[in-house]
This record gives structure tokens, sequence and C-alpha cells, in this order.
């Protein structure tokens, strides 16, 4: 998978943004919203950063302490470096997702944008999320949902399947360049398996929201509390 997202790195915000009709954007904020503003600095670790975008959001929700946004691409490093350039405090480091280099309680919040279904063991890295969240910490996942009926299902699919298809031939000149994005979406258990292994995972309580209208992939933050 590294080297797919080292080949569309400078292309993921255009592609993220066509796919949900220009969205995307609007439900990073609004999950960003979800994450409560404690007295003191909210120390907050985005997992999967990708190009930078989670960190920007959080940024302009108001957060001021330093955040920490960690990857394993070294494309998408780069990538997000440069936009969070003039970013005070905005540090972004290579890692793997089921290594994370920090101690136990070590952040307020955790966030992860369309990142969690590409991880190759769902349970073990929100064991890791649940560590290194303080009491009362909040873990905010935005991500595609799997709708529960089959017909919508099939749809869903095969409209991110064609489009993906149409663009990765007009941008890269491989139609199979984003089908990565299906592929990890038929693998993914979907957000009720999801919501039930954050609780086996220690999380007090496991919520789901629906960001998009009908039609369309359902994005699932989950916000369990501790």
């Amino acid at each position: 998978m590294d080297p797919t997202f080292a080949a569309i790195s400078g292309r993921y915000d255009f592609m993220t943004r066509v796919m949900s009709f220009g969205q995307e954007q609007r439900w990073k904020a609004r999950a960003v919203s979800l994450i409560p503003k404690r007295g003191g600095e909210t120390r907050i670790l985005d997992l999967a950063s990708g190009t930078g975008d989670f960190p920007l959001h959080i940024r302009d929700a108001g957060f001021t302490a330093p955040i920490i946004g960690l990857d394993r691409n070294p494309k998408m490093l780069e990538v997000s470096r440069q936009k969070c350039a003039g970013q005070p405090h905005i540090e972004f480091l290579q890692g793997d997702l089921l290594e994370i280099p920090f101690k136990d309680q070590s952040f307020d919040a955790i966030t992860m944008g369309y990142g969690l279904r590409y991880v190759a063991d769902i349970r073990h890295i929100l064991k890791e999320v649940h560590r290194l969240l303080t009491p009362g910490g909040i873990f905010v996942c935005l991500d595609f949902g799997v709708p529960k009926f089959r017909l919508y299902r099939h749809l869903c699919f095969g409209y991110l399947l064609l489009l993906g298809t149409l663009w990765g031939l007009l941008l890269h000149g491989k139609g199979s360049t984003y089908w990565h994005i299906v592929e990890s979406l038929m693998s993914y258990p979907g957000q009720k398996v999801v919501k039930a292994w954050l609780q086996e995972a220690g999380f007090g309580s496991a919520g789901l929201s629906s960001f998009s209208q009908p039609f369309g992939p359902k994005h699932k933050p989950r916000t369990p509390l501790l």
C-alpha cells in the first residue's frame, strides 16, 4: 500500500474532494468539533495523518497546544509538512500505527481520518489508542461506513470503483490506482463491529454519527470516551 499512497500523494487532497462532492472538508471540521476543549492545553495526536488536513482543522477550531501527526508514508509526510509549514507547533513523524512510539496517557484527544480500514489489525490499534489517551480522553475517527443493505452497498461500491477508475486513468494513466478504496471497504468489518471492538478495547462509551446524505458512502466518526 505504501507505493500506492506515495504515487497519489500529490493528488490526494484533490481526489478526496472530488469523490465526496466537495463535502469532506466540512466532514472533517464537524469531526474536529466533537473534541471538547479542556481548561488547559489539549494534547492531540493525528494518526494516519496523510496530507495533514486534520491538524489544520484542529488549529482552525482554536486548539493551540502542539499537535503531532503520525504517518508511515514519507511522500505523504512531505506534503503535510509543506502544507502546515506556516503553522506553529505542528510536528509530523514517520511511524507504524501498529507500533506507536508514545508512552501511556500521552494525549487528551486522538484523531484519524480515512485510515482505520487500512490497518492490518484494527483491534490492536484500538487498544493502542486507548492506551495513549488520558482518562476522559476522546478518539474521533472519520471514515467510510459500510451500508447495511446489500443493494445500496453495491451501488456505493460501484460508484467508488467507477469514479476511481476514471480519475485513475485521467490523473495517472492507470485505472486501478484508486481501487484500493473499494478493496479496503470490502474487507472492512463495518462501523457496528468497530463500535463493539472499541468497547472491547476499554472505551467507556462509543458513538456513531453519519455525516453524509442518502446515496453516498456513509462517513462515521466514532467518538468513544474513556
